[in-house]
């Protein structure tokens, strides 16, 4: 998203693929049409554009990837259309801002309630479900009090542990974080800071030195990481403009997960690895469900035998799933 101003008029300007959609925002203009026209203006450049298509080439349902695209962008609009708003009209009222201070109200309550879902209850679902496919017990209501400094009930410091870390982790996924290997092994520090193994030891601070074996198949030797992380972390440098943003975020959960550079905590790393790529292309981060588990990792594991459909399948239904999560509110 970029923002102009010109004299006393305010711009929002949505570029995409290198075409630039101007919509003059003032509390009297902006209306969930005009944004609902700008998002399908721009789905359907994304839609025209080849690295989609190739990406399309590759998954089962045109119609279900469109759809969870549209609804992607759409509720990015509509937080970053508040943000500006916010920044420039801070003392603004909506109820006496139109001759329908009705509808005008309502579409602000919406635009503040997609912002405190991505902003607040996310973070919430996104590490509940992600410590829980590894085998946490913990409660969601558990997590949530731990995340907003509440007082709580649950008892297992390991696992309490785990959410603190995974906040600071989100925390500096978003303000901190850049893809490089420093950055890689930050994340890991973070998420493992103060945790015992099964072997009431630490974790070690380094990449692992024996051969692990995930699903009855042998991840990268030792010897090679470095290199397998370092030609990961090229493609995200310099093949992004190649590959589809969907498709890059997939591809390097799937090929840290092949990797797997760490002894262990590699599954909550890659899952947020993806979603610091989908957010920097103007996506919704996303989560993968715990319930789903099962799939999850057989999905996964299809990829060592076959080719990368039924992941692809998975992973855009679980896309899906986070955003009826927030769309479940009537809009």
């Amino acid at each position: 998203m970029y923002i102009e101003q010109k004299l006393s008029w305010e711009f929002l300007a949505k570029k995409s693929f290198w075409k630039k959609f101007l919509v003059r925002i003032d509390s009297y203009w902006i209306t969930k049409e005009i944004i609902e026209t700008l998002t399908r203006k721009e789905c359907n450049f994304i839609f025209d554009s080849e690295n989609f298509k190739d990406f399309l080439r590759e998954v089962y349902n045109e119609e279900l990837l469109k759809e969870i695209l549209f609804k992607s962008i759409y509720l990015n609009n509509n937080i970053e259309v508040l943000d500006l708003l916010e920044i420039s009209n801070p003392k603004i009222d909506f109820s006496k801002e139109s001759n329908n201070p009705t509808n005008k109200k309502i579409l602000y309550e919406q635009w503040t309630f997609f912002k405190l879902w991505i902003k607040k209850s996310f973070p919430i679902l996104f590490i509940f479900n992600s410590n829980n496919i590894e085998w946490s017990k913990i409660p969601q209501e558990e997590v949530e009090k731990i995340i907003n400094n509440k007082k709580y009930r649950y008892k297992i410091k390991n696992e309490i542990q785990e959410v603190i870390n995974s906040t600071n982790a989100w925390n500096y996924l978003n303000e901190k974080f850049i893809f490089n290997e420093a950055n890689i092994k930050k994340i890991y520090h973070i998420l493992t800071k103060d945790l015992l193994q099964e072997t009431w030891v630490t974790y070690p601070r380094w990449y692992k030195k024996i051969i692990n074996v995930v699903w009855n198949n042998e991840t990268t030797k030792p010897e090679n990481v470095v290199a397998e992380i370092q030609a990961l972390l090229e493609i995200v440098k310099k093949r992004k403009k190649e590959i589809f943003a969907l498709k890059l975020a997939f591809d390097f959960h799937l090929k840290y997960e092949q990797i797997h550079p760490f002894e262990n905590w590699n599954g909550r790393t890659w899952r947020f690895f993806m979603n610091k790529i989908l957010i920097q292309y103007w996506f919704l981060p996303m989560i993968v469900f715990k319930e789903n588990s099962k799939w999850y990792s057989s999905s996964i594991n299809s990829c060592n035998t076959w080719n990368k459909k039924k992941y692809y399948k998975f992973m855009i239904e679980q896309y899906k799933k986070t955003l009826d999560k927030c769309y479940d509110f009537k809009i």
